[in-house]
C-alpha cells in the first residue's frame, strides 16, 4: 500500500471521528456507562420466544402474513381447490426458511456497520470467554436499533452470538484476504478500525493462553485409574450408538428408514453399498458435529495446551491426551461422562480435522470454524507431536 493511500485512509478515519462526535454518540463510553448491560436473554423467557419476536418484527414475515389475504379470497372464489391448496402449502414451506432469512439479514446489517462493530471491540477488549462480549453485544443492539439499521433492540440474543458474529463476519474474512489491497477492496474505510479491533482481541487471547500454558489452570487427578472407552467397550460401534442416542439421532434414524424404502428397487449389491455409505455418513457426521459444537474456545485452548504439555510421544501420548481431556470435559460438565474420546486415534483425528486441516487449507467448512486466533498455538501443538510442516 502506498503512502498516499495510507494518508487517504487516515483522513477518512478523522472525518469519520468528526461525524461520530456530531452524531448521537450511541457507542461512546459515557453512553454505555449510563446504561445497564441487558441482553435479550435477560428479557425473554428463552431463545425460542426471542426468535419468535424477531421473526414477528421482520419484514419478510409481514409480507408472508399479507399474502394470506389474497389467498383466502382465492379459496372462497375458486371452484377447483388444487391450486389454492398448492399455494397454501408453499406459504407454509416458506416458514422453514425464516431462520435462514433472519440469519442472512442479521449478517447483512452487521456487514454495513463494520466500523462501529470494530470500535466497540477495541473499547471493551473482549477475550475468548463469551461473557467478555456482553458489553459489545449490548452496545451494538442499542446502536443498530437507534440508527435504524435493525428493527428491534434485540439483534444479539446473548454474548456468544456477538462473539461468533465477529469471528464469522470480520475475523475470518479479514485473515483470508491475500494482501492489504484485497482487504482495502473488501472492507474499504473500515480496515484501520478492524486492524485495531483484531489486535485488541488477539492481545486478550494471548493473555488467556498464557494462563493455560504457563500456570496450568487445570491439571487432572486420579488419572492412573482412568480408562478409555476402547478398554470398556468391545466394539466402537456400540460406543458411537450409545453416545449419540437422542431425539436428533432418532430423526437421523427415520431418515435412514426412508433411504431403505427408496432403495428397495436397487440390486442387492448396489443397495448394500448405498445404505452402508448413508449409515456411515450419518454416524460420522453427527458425531463430528456434536463434538465441534459443544467445544468452546476455552475448551479448545485447554485441548491444545494438553497436547503441547504431554511428555509421552506416539500412540501412547495421544492416549494420555484423550484420558486427560475426557476427564476435563466431564469435570467442566461439557460431556455427561468420561467417554468423549474413544481412544488416542480418535483424539488425534479430532485435532487434525478441527485444527490442523483448517489451518493448512485456510478454508472453513461447516461446522468446523477456522479458529484464526488459535493458529499460533495449533502450530506449536503440531510441532510438539513431531510434525513441523506448519511451523
Amino acid at each position: 500500500m502506498t503512502g498516499t493511500s495510507n494518508c487517504h485512509l487516515i483522513a477518512k478515519m478523522k472525518d469519520t471521528d468528526i461525524e461520530d462526535e456530531k452524531s448521537v454518540g450511541l457507542l461512546s463510553p459515557e453512553h454505555l456507562e449510563s446504561q445497564e448491560t441487558v441482553l435479550p436473554q435477560d428479557v425473554f423467557r428463552n431463545g425460542l420466544t426471542w426468535y419468535s419476536y424477531e421473526v414477528y418484527k421482520s419484514l419478510i414475515f409481514r409480507i408472508w402474513l399479507l399474502l394470506w389475504l389474497p389467498l383466502s379470497i382465492w379459496w372462497k372464489m375458486s371452484t377447483n381447490w388444487t391450486y389454492p391448496c398448492l399455494a397454501s402449502s408453499f406459504l407454509f414451506l416458506v416458514l422453514a426458511f425464516l431462520p435462514l432469512s433472519h440469519s442472512l439479514s442479521r449478517d447483512r446489517a452487521l456487514s454495513k456497520q463494520l466500523t462501529e462493530f470494530s470500535k466497540a471491540i477495541t473499547r471493551n477488549a473482549p477475550g475468548t470467554n463469551a461473557d467478555d462480549w456482553k458489553n459489545v453485544a449490548a452496545s451494538l443492539n442499542s446502536y443498530l436499533y437507534e440508527s435504524k439499521a435493525w428493527n428491534t433492540r434485540y439483534l444479539f440474543f446473548e454474548a456468544l452470538d456477538c462473539q461468533e458474529a465477529f469471528r464469522r463476519i470480520i475475523l475470518e474474512p479479514f485473515f483470508l484476504q491475500k494482501d492489504e489491497a484485497a482487504r482495502i477492496k473488501s472492507f474499504r474505510e473500515s480496515v484501520p478500525y478492524i486492524e485495531e479491533a483484531v489486535q485488541t482481541y488477539f492481545a486478550e487471547v494471548d493473555k488467556r493462553w498464557k494462563l493455560f500454558d504457563s500456570e496450568k489452570s487445570w491439571s487432572p487427578v486420579d488419572l492412573e485409574n482412568a480408562q478409555l472407552p476402547k478398554d470398556t467397550h468391545r466394539f466402537k460401534l456400540t460406543w458411537v450408538l450409545k453416545r449419540n442416542l437422542s431425539i436428533f439421532s432418532l430423526i437421523s434414524f427415520l431418515n435412514f428408514l426412508v433411504c431403505i424404502y427408496v432403495s428397495r428397487e436397487m440390486c442387492l449389491l448396489l443397495r448394500t453399498l448405498y445404505l452402508g455409505c448413508i449409515f456411515f455418513m450419518i454416524v460420522k457426521g453427527f458425531t463430528n458435529t456434536k463434538k465441534v459444537l459443544i467445544m468452546s474456545m476455552e475448551h479448545n485452548m485447554q485441548f491444545l495446551s494438553t497436547i503441547i504439555n504431554e511428555q509421552k510421544t506416539g500412540a501412547n501420548g495421544w492416549d494420555e491426551i484423550a484420558k486427560k481431556m475426557n476427564k476435563y470435559l466431564f469435570e467442566k460438565k461439557v460431556w455427561k461422562n468420561e467417554e468423549f474420546f474413544f481412544d488416542g486415534t480418535d483424539c488425534e483425528r479430532f485435532f487434525s480435522d478441527r485444527f490442523y486441516h483448517p489451518l493448512s487449507s485456510k478454508k472453513s467448512t461447516w461446522p468446523v470454524p477456522l479458529n484464526v486466533e488459535l493458529w499460533p498455538y495449533v502450530k506449536e501443538a503440531q510441532a510438539s507431536r513431531g510434525d513441523n510442516s506448519l511451523v
